[in-house]
């Protein structure tokens, strides 16, 4: 495997980005990060700090050469053509970070790569429009694939772990390391993740490899149940699950995804965080225990603080999922028994 080298990387002050960067600099690698400069803009002063907009002025992108160029930040089409447009062949290798909500139909689980791809109803919008993230990015790739000979496309679950802006996977981790009871989703039900060190690791290694072709990036699915129940342990709680039937979760505006997240009940979503990774695990993705992942969100977001999100992020009960800690605990006391 070859390491090392000039890496570009589009995106790389939040999440994803923070823990690629890290990788990137830990094997060795001469790292160039192009953002807008609005989030964490203190971060790495060690890299070269490019700054622009991808909707609009990607003139920083047209001088300089990168072996590798790893994308964490395309959501429209035109953006990928802009910035082929800028670098003008001065790059080996193109690694896209996608995602599974490309894909047509996941009501049944074990989706692989070859499954068909979510399409546009109508003509392609000119900005980003958030309803259509699936189809947009799926726009994305097939731009990547026409525009750059040499590329990796990869499409991750749900990316967990420390500095994680959305709190999907975070929320869990919090609200089960309190003592209980808590509302949760069905126990039985499927839920995958990747944390975003293993993640970031494995891009690195596909960057430096050039290794073609496009991957689902996720842990193998496990019930719902493991998730909390490895959360409870870790904090050292009981473990005390309340799951509303339907007709509850119904009166009570209870809403899966939003205030269950990770947890999709209509039956058209169902496979979403089912997906196969045979392709990927094939790669080399590597997937550290649970545990461990809970383990360090948990320390991570006891001490995190404003500055982890820019302050319109910023959201009241600190987390941007899930249900409160009130409304939490007055479900629970009402349906628990």
């Amino acid at each position: 495997m070859t390491t090392g080298g000039r890496a570009l990387v589009l995106g790389g002050t939040k999440f994803l980005g923070v823990h690629l960067v890290e990788a990137l600099l830990r094997e060795g690698w001469d790292v160039t990060t192009f953002t807008r400069g609005r989030t964490n803009p203190h971060l790495f002063p060690q890299v070269t700090r490019l700054h622009g907009d991808r909707d609009d002025d990607v003139s920083a992108l047209t001088a300089g050469e990168w072996d590798v160029v790893y994308d964490l930040s395309a959501y429209h089409p035109a953006q990928i053509h802009r910035t082929a447009d800028a670098l003008q062949d001065r790059t080996d290798h193109y690694v896209l970070v996608s995602t599974i909500s490309v894909y047509a139909d996941v009501a049944e689980p074990g989706v692989d790569e070859d499954a068909p791809l979510a399409a546009l109803d109508g003509p392609v919008p000119e900005t980003f429009e958030p309803e259509l993230y699936g189809p947009l990015k799926a726009l994305c790739e097939q731009a990547v694939a026409e525009r750059f000979a040499s590329h990796t496309i990869v499409r991750p679950s749900i990316i967990a772990g420390p500095h994680d802006p959305t709190d999907r996977f975070t929320a869990w981790v919090v609200r089960m390391s309190e003592p209980g009871p808590h509302v949760t989703p069905p126990l039985d039900a499927p839920v995958q993740w990747v944390d975003a060190r293993d993640l970031a690791d494995w891009l690195v290694r596909l960057g430096a490899d050039r290794t073609p072709g496009t991957f689902n990036a996720a842990t193998p699915a496990v019930p719902f149940e493991v998730l909390l129940r490895t959360i409870a342990d870790e904090a050292g709680v009981a473990f005390e699950p309340v799951v509303l039937s339907d007709e509850q979760r119904a009166a009570e505006g209870v809403r899966a995804w939003a205030d269950l997240p990770l947890w999709l009940d209509d039956p058209t979503m169902r496979g979403l965080l089912d997906v196969d990774i045979t392709r990927a695990t094939a790669a080399g993705l590597h997937a550290r225990p649970l545990s461990e992942t809970v383990r360090d969100t948990l320390a991570w977001v006891r001490t995190r603080g404003s500055d982890e999100r820019r302050p319109d992020e910023q959201p009241p009960d600190d987390l941007r999922a899930g249900l409160t800690r009130t409304r939490d605990a007055e479900l629970a006391a009402r349906y628990d028994g």
